[in-house]
């Protein structure tokens, strides 16, 4: 079976047509109605946007899809598909038909915290959860997109916290529709990264950059603007072009910041950081 980046470009998996370069996560603008969101983002010059369903304002898949065909802006990815556990299948699969409504490629999905404390028992419960959806993401032609997670996060977030388990996972399972999101701010730090993203390969389905600002207070709304931190942005893209991916690139930058500003002034601040931190990098890989 083909993988999805080996033909019409990674992460590819059904015919959703040219891809997107330049994607901005609703995630930075929780606090704006879907709808003032997308007009934004298409408003600054994305090609597409990253839909958070759990988001308080996201509200009905129909109405969001609605309201981006509205703006002229493609949602190409959904986040997320819930904590993907045996006993979330439900909640995983009411994501799945939100991603088609949206007429998304992929869903990010998260494999949620250990419970009782045993990551071990945690990734067999995860192998079971992506038995039971995995068939239902392939009929749907919709990626299920693994995200592995900075390690602070593992008790209360996700265990799946390098690079490395998630492409086991991938592989265990050998499907088109099961892919990798590699996000700057949760890898950055793993001495293993260019072995990891080497490894990933064509199973790199998505792309997020942000930078890391020494957190204080609530850390997952603690990110920096592309320069503002110490991760090198430029080589981590290198490193991605190098490991074969040639999709778009996502800024997700979740920051308290952005709910001070007007909407269209953040969204444009964040483009110009995504374009100046891409640009001559994925340029070729994205052209």
């Amino acid at each position: 079976m083909a993988r999805c980046g080996e033909s019409g470009g990674a992460g590819m998996c059904a015919d959703h047509g040219s891809r997107p370069r330049t994607v901005l996560s609703q995630g930075s603008f929780l606090h704006l109605p879907t709808g003032k969101f997308v007009s934004a983002a298409a408003e600054a010059g994305f090609d597409a946007v990253t839909l958070w369903r759990h988001a308080p304002t996201f509200g009905d898949a129909g109405d969001a899809a609605a309201a981006a065909r509205a703006a002229g802006i493609r949602v190409e990815a959904v986040c997320r598909g819930g904590y993907v556990t045996a006993a979330g299948k439900k909640e995983t699969l009411r994501a799945l038909a939100d991603a088609a409504v949206l007429g998304a490629s992929q869903m990010v999905v998260i494999a949620g915290p250990p419970s009782p404390g045993d990551p071990r028992a945690a990734a067999a419960d995860l192998s079971r959860a992506l038995e039971q959806v995995l068939p239902a993401a392939e009929r749907a032609g919709i990626a299920l997109a693994l995200e592995p997670f900075h390690p602070m996060f593992a008790a209360d977030r996700s265990w799946l916290v390098t690079l490395g388990q998630a492409v086991d996972i991938a592989d265990a399972f050998d499907s088109p529709f099961l892919g990798i999101t590699v996000d700057s701010y949760h890898l950055w730090w793993d001495p293993a990264l260019a072995t990891g993203l080497h490894r990933a390969g064509d199973r790199i389905t998505g792309v997020q950059i942000a930078d890391w600002t020494t957190p204080g207070g609530d850390v997952l709304p603690s990110r920096g603007m592309p320069g503002e931190g110490v991760i090198p942005l430029r080589e981590f893209l290198r490193l991605v072009t190098t490991a074969g991916y040639t999709g778009p690139v996502e800024i997700e930058v979740l920051s308290d910041r952005f709910r001070a500003l007007p909407p269209l002034d953040a969204a444009r601040a964040l483009k110009t950081a995504l374009d100046r931190t891409t640009a001559d990098v994925m340029e070729g890989s994205q052209a």
